[in-house]
């Protein structure tokens, strides 16, 4: 999948900032979903949305198995390697 990182970095900040109520500054891309004051419930739901989104299937597991926004849009942009990767 060719994707840009930053534009799905961008896009989860974004979301997440609207979520929260918060401005985008404020989101930590270096911290995790639920540090950003997500649920797991809300994580999903974001992951589903990602998907609809990029026209794509994503697992639901994903915020647990890259569970920062950093890590995820690596990730998705085909850039990361698997979470178990050293």
């Amino acid at each position: 999948m060719s994707v840009d990182r930053q534009w799905i970095e961008d896009w989860l900040v974004a979301r997440i900032a609207g979520a929260q109520r918060i401005i985008p500054e404020q989101v930590d891309v270096g911290e995790s979903f639920v540090a950003n004051g997500l649920s797991s419930r809300a994580s999903v739901a974001l992951i589903g949305d990602l998907a609809r989104a990029l026209g794509v299937t994503l697992p639901e597991t994903l915020s647990w198995e890259y569970p920062t926004i950093a890590a995820l849009a690596e990730h998705v942009a085909g850039i990361g390697g698997s979470p178990h990767d050293d």
